[in-house]
């Protein structure tokens, strides 16, 4: 059975000037034949990812009626209850039955309020009842986002682009902390899934797992393949945004959870162009035999028609 490949980032922080390309040379190959892969040696103080796996599951603890009190909003932001999503618009086609996951998700908080009601921007939502909670999540999302912009860097000089390239579209970037929680599941019906198979819709994910598998890929070889927790490790997936904007050199590859015997507890951290971005195929990933495979799109538009159709907690947002 087939199993991610792995790419360490050691050579960014050891020889930044060169270690670039030696990263950047793994993701061009990589991810040409498979949207996913662990990234070892991130740089994620160990403390930082102890907090957020313990901030989530004193969260997730919580009774429901409290975790009800910050219940998602129209911007996104808050507290998803078990079946409160069902991929009904993806590109994957539509899910048979909502996800059996929970959720507690924070974005950017506006800088500008008058932009506060633009696709889907808003102020986060906080339980009121948990001590440093706030402050060990917007830790990780600190170290996390730092991470990001360094891969932002390796993947525009993979597609052939000067490191800071990309830049000009994250400014200011949209991203989705979610602290995740799938709880244990030993009467699965047929078609239960904790996320339907899908792509993520943005520009790529950084997913910290904990000990429970549940994580599958769907491998162009050998079909679905399970993605265990790997000690120390990132999982990197890419979205529909970077499959546009290259062309469809680096692969957007659908994914699924599968719901264990055991409850399991993910953070995932979506990182999106800015909402106004306009995506279109860079001039590097285009050549007389191969023109652009993909029309511009607004990305807050494209974001906008998935998540209205997906989440039933959510009013429009335009």
């Amino acid at each position: 059975m087939a199993s991610l490949p792995v790419i360490d980032l050691q050579p960014l922080w050891q020889d930044p000037e060169n270690g670039i390309n030696k990263v950047a040379a793994d993701i061009k190959r990589i991810y040409s034949k498979i949207g996913f892969a662990y990234l070892i040696n991130h740089q994620i103080p160990a403390n930082t990812i102890r907090d957020i796996f313990n901030a989530s599951q004193s969260f997730h603890q919580l009774p429901l009626q409290e975790k009800l009190k910050i219940k998602q909003n129209s911007s996104f932001r808050g507290y998803t209850p078990l079946n409160a999503s069902k991929l009904t618009l993806s590109s994957l086609g539509q899910a048979a039955l909502p996800n059996y996951r929970e959720a507690f998700v924070i974005g950017p908080e506006p800088n500008n309020e008058a932009l506060s009601n633009q696709y889907y921007m808003g102020h986060n939502q906080w339980p009121a009842t948990l001590n440093s909670f706030q402050q060990k999540v917007e830790a990780y999302r600190d170290a996390i986002l730092t991470l990001a912009f360094r891969l932002l860097e390796v993947i525009s000089v993979s597609l052939g682009m000067a490191p800071f390239h990309l830049n000009q579209f994250f400014s200011p970037p949209s991203y989705w902390l979610s602290l995740q929680h799938y709880p244990s599941n030993t009467n699965k019906q047929a078609n239960q899934f904790g996320i339907a198979p899908h792509t993520d819709y943005g520009c790529f994910t950084l997913l910290l797992q904990k000990q429970v598998s549940g994580l599958e890929v769907k491998h162009p070889i050998d079909g679905w393949i399970s993605v265990p927790c790997l000690s120390n490790a990132l999982v990197l997936n890419t979205g529909d945004m970077l499959n546009r904007w290259s062309n469809g050199r680096l692969l957007a590859t659908p994914h699924r959870v599968i719901n264990a015997d055991l409850e399991r507890y993910s953070v995932p951290f979506f990182f999106e162009p800015n909402m106004h971005t306009r995506v279109t195929v860079l001039s590097s990933c285009i050549d007389p035999q191969t023109p652009p495979l993909y029309p511009p799109v607004i990305y807050g538009d494209y974001f906008t028609e998935r998540i209205s159709h997906n989440y039933n907690t959510l009013n429009t947002h335009s």
